[in-house]
């Protein structure tokens, strides 16, 4: 199966993507470069760039590209793509795609944060000192600076709920706000009352209290049995459709929440090591398999990690019942076939990773700027549900790692690394999201 690298060369060929993208995969892939200069959708001030570079295989694939018709795209593709603007030509139904002068600026793509900047290191490339041209802007327009390909992001109306609800709120405080000035003079009216009559009020005989005391003191003081009612725990039938609710109920946002559900479920219905009723072993799997379709994989696959793992809450049937399923069901979206190496270093031994329910990798030697709290080499950390980040804490052992050549893989049913000259490039297989590691710079894709 092809790595992230070859989806990189996919891209770097497309005439689809955009001036950003193919700005960026100049700069950080130099071996592509040819696939962009040869690229229909290529910018003219990239392609005097790359002209000047020198580079036969460049100059070979700019001849290519003088030598090759424009190619029709059909009207449903040449809006909405990402990539150059598409226009039809006047009096013709044809539609083709336009030149780097006739193109609108693509869309900005998300950038790294400042935050991120720092403690990646950005700087420049261990193999080239080559800096792509950003695109002329049309009049009146400009074109945002290129970070690379840009992230996925689950859509978020938060803002819109913001607008709708804060005129809601304003509204609703100036109307209690006339009604409390409207009616003071009643309310002090009736609360003088009030305090004459508890005064009139005889008291009981045997309590002294009276009876406007008691039947506050009734209000305060909560009935016993409801208490008890309350705090009564869910019976094992609420518990199971609880679970098979799961996939339509959770928020995908939280797995530990998930995560508690089938554990508390666990507890209940299961017997040491079985079931008290050999359809729950169904159901778990089940509930996993609609998770990962509802929340994606990323989502139950750390379910999946938490409750095979060592966790000491996590009862016995549930355990072995997701360790029956194994990881095989968890689908991957960026696959590689690797070596099954668990731990490995890059030749000369500077990057050094490991493979695990996590991906952890030290670059040993480095001259960027290290993250805070960071000594004696930087370590970053790729998990299943999240992206990389420095974890200097717990850095890989440099001693004994077998080399992972140049050109080669190494990967598990999670993570996967492959080793170039330039740099050791490590992702999630399941999301895609990774770093390129080296000793001058390190990025996050």
């Amino acid at each position: 199966m092809a790595s992230i690298y070859d989806e990189f060369a996919a891209i770097a060929a497309d005439p689809h993507t955009d001036w950003d993208t193919l700005h960026w995969i100049a700069e950080k892939y130099p071996e592509l470069r040819p696939a962009v200069a040869e690229n229909p959708a290529t910018y003219p001030e990239l392609l005097d760039a790359l002209r000047a570079i020198g580079d036969p295989e460049i100059d070979s694939a700019l001849a290519r590209r003088h030598s090759q018709p424009r190619t029709p795209v059909p009207p449903e593709t040449a809006a909405g793509s990402g990539g150059p603007a598409r226009s039809a030509k006047e009096g013709s139904s044809s539609w083709w795609i336009a030149t780097p002068e006739e193109a609108t600026p693509s869309p900005p793509v998300e950038t790294t944060s400042d935050a991120e900047e720092e403690w990646f290191g950005f700087g420049s490339s261990d193999s080239d000192s080559f800096t792509a041209p950003t695109p002329t802007p049309a009049p009146g327009e400009t074109v945002p600076p290129s970070t690379g390909p840009a992230r996925r992001r689950r859509p978020s109306t938060s803002r819109l709920l913001l607008a709708v609800a804060l005129p809601l709120v304003a509204l609703v405080a100036v109307a209690a706000l006339v009604l409390n000035l409207w009616t003071g003079s009643d309310a002090a009216g009736d609360s003088s009352a009030d305090t004459s009559a508890v005064e009139a009020a005889p008291p009981d005989a045997e309590s002294g209290q009276s009876a406007t005391e008691e039947s506050e003191l009734g209000e305060s003081e909560p009935d016993a049995a409801s208490t008890d009612e309350a705090e009564t725990p869910p019976t094992e039938d609420e518990l199971r459709d609880t679970v098979a609710a799961l996939p339509e109920e959770s928020s995908c946002e939280a797995a530990e929440e998930d995560r508690a559900a089938l554990t508390d479920f666990g507890a209940t219905a299961g017997e040491d090591a079985a079931w008290s009723d050999p359809a729950d072993a169904s159901l778990v799997e089940e509930t996993l398999l609609a998770l990962q379709e509802s929340c994606g994989s990323s989502h139950a696959a750390r379910i999946y990690l938490d409750l095979q793992g060592s966790a000491e809450d996590v009862p016995a049937a549930l355990r072995a019942t997701v360790e029956s399923m194994g990881p095989a069901w968890i689908r991957t979206g960026f696959p590689a076939q690797g070596q099954p190496l668990e731990s490995f270093a890059a030749p000369g031994g500077n990057v050094v990773c490991e493979l695990g329910d996590a991906l952890r990798c030290t670059v040993l030697e480095h001259s960027f700027s290290a993250p805070e709290g960071c000594t004696g080499g930087v370590t970053y950390a790729i998990e299943v549900d999240r992206a990389a980040e420095p974890d200097c804490g717990d850095p890989v052992e440099p001693a004994g790692q077998p080399e992972l050549g140049y050109g080669q893989t190494a990967s598990n049913e999670f993570f996967a690394c492959s080793s170039f000259q330039s740099q050791m490039s490590c992702w999630n297989q399941l999301t895609g999201e990774g770093i390129n590691l080296s000793a001058s710079r390190n990025a996050t894709y």
